[in-house]
């Protein structure tokens, strides 16, 4: 049996095997996390925290014998690194850390593994949507896939390891933008000793059933608790935009908005296409990425800011090439591959906001929908402000926003089309 203070909570079993969920009241306060595959999003309540300092201290150090697991969402790289898990020394001293990078490596992952670290890069659809995440010893795993192999080494150190960010050498170091995380475990020389799922009686935390005691916030600020039923949902690895398909974010773009973004271009015609956007005229007032013109096919894109038109990367087309572009402050950033195409600068002025709300798969001009978007839509993230991943509902393909729990479907006459199912 389980307690939370002197309350029986209880498991169930089926045969030898534990299925149980246990409530007071209404109120689930405990939930098995050790199934060898996380439990459906459906029945998952996540805590978000992170960004503002909030931390759970596993009081487990690491060594090259421990395997953490986590259960998580959110994974937006916005501009800045975020770290989901880990510890070190200093840099890559004796480093047992996950996190996903911004910089060159924007949506990659990087794995620190005693005193080196291994990137993947370009791994957007492993951090979109909801995961699971592994690092056994120096082998990674995405959804028991290995992703990558540190080189093998033996080491420990002395610094507990740290949930929603990392232990830098006795201080916690915060992720860059919230993350949720839904459960944890982890192992040492094969023993299971941290069971983590999330709770939010007798407060909002992580109850261990290993050692039958609820892990609260260890740091500043304050974890959000809440839920999320993924029941008609089905996760895609992109939309394509085969004619103008848009919807409104109610997001006014703005000088400290980071933006990150995953796209295909296509079409057959030179023509000037949004990514996204918003303008108040030709020549003020906006916040929109444009890619080609009306002679260049996916060739010439344009980060538009504040009054500056900034025409860039006149590089070859780029029809049917993954791309990733990045705003970080009035500063945009595109890559091909890991590897940096180009990179602008809009106007100054932090204090500037669009008049209108920002459109994703064309650009709200004045309140007009133009320039619609042509291609495959993989991944848009507004930092903490919105997340949108590809999603089917009930057959309907559009946009989950993982941080507001919304679905965006398209707003005109024309439908997102659903791309590969995850």
């Amino acid at each position: 049996m389980s307690y939370l203070g002197t309350t029986k909570i209880g498991k169930m079993y089926l045969g030898s095997t534990e299925i149980g969920k246990a409530y007071l009241g209404n109120t689930l306060v405990f939930q098995n996390g050790g199934s060898p595959t996380p439990p459906t999003p459906s029945a998952i309540p996540y805590i978000r925290g992170g960004a503002g300092g909030s931390y759970i201290d596993t009081g487990i150090t690491p060594d090259n014998t421990v395997k953490v697991i986590v259960w998580a969402r959110n994974l937006n790289p916005g501009v800045g690194t975020m770290w989901l898990f880990g510890s070190r020394n200093a840099n890559v001293d004796k480093s047992f850390t996950v996190s996903v990078q911004s910089g060159t490596l924007t949506g990659g992952i990087r794995v620190g593994f005693g005193d080196a670290n291994f990137d993947v890069a370009d791994k957007f659809t492993l951090l979109s949507n909801y995961h699971k995440y592994e690092l056994d010893g120096n082998v990674f795993k995405v959804d028991d896939t290995v992703v990558t192999t540190a080189t093998s080494a033996t080491f420990s150190n002395s610094h507990n390891i740290h949930l929603f960010g990392i232990n830098n050498g006795g201080s916690h170091a915060s992720p860059a933008q919230p993350i949720d995380i839904c459960a944890a475990q982890i192992y040492k020389n094969g023993v299971l000793v941290r069971d983590y799922t999330a709770v939010n009686y007798p407060s909002v935390g992580f109850y261990d059933a290993v050692s039958e005691t609820v892990f609260t916030n260890a740091g500043n600020d304050s974890f959000t608790y809440g839920t999320f039923d993924m029941t008609g949902y089905t996760p895609l690895e992109y939309v394509e935009c085969t004619a103008t398909a848009y919807f409104d974010t109610s997001i006014y773009g703005s000088y400290n908005l980071p933006i990150v973004a995953k796209f295909r271009p296509g079409g057959t015609t030179a023509a000037f296409r949004n990514l996204l956007g918003a303008r108040t005229s030709s020549s003020s007032g906006r916040c929109e990425f444009q890619i080609g013109n009306s002679t260049d096919l996916n060739k010439t894109y344009a980060f538009n800011y504040q009054t500056a038109s900034n025409m860039v990367y006149q590089s070859a087309s780029q029809t049917g090439n993954d791309l990733v572009w990045t705003k970080s402050d009035n500063v945009s950033t595109l890559y091909k591959n890991g590897t940096q195409l180009g990179t602008k600068t809009g106007a100054t002025g932090t204090s500037f906001t669009t008049s209108y709300t920002m459109y994703i798969g064309a650009m709200n001009n004045a309140g007009s929908v133009v320039n619609g978007f042509l291609g495959r839509l993989y991944h848009i993230g507004f930092g903490a402000s919105a997340n949108y991943v590809p999603m089917s509902y009930n057959g309907v393909a559009g946009f989950y926003d993982t941080y507001n729990d919304t679905f965006h479907a398209s707003a005109s006459a024309n439908p997102f089309v659903a791309g590969t199912t995850l």
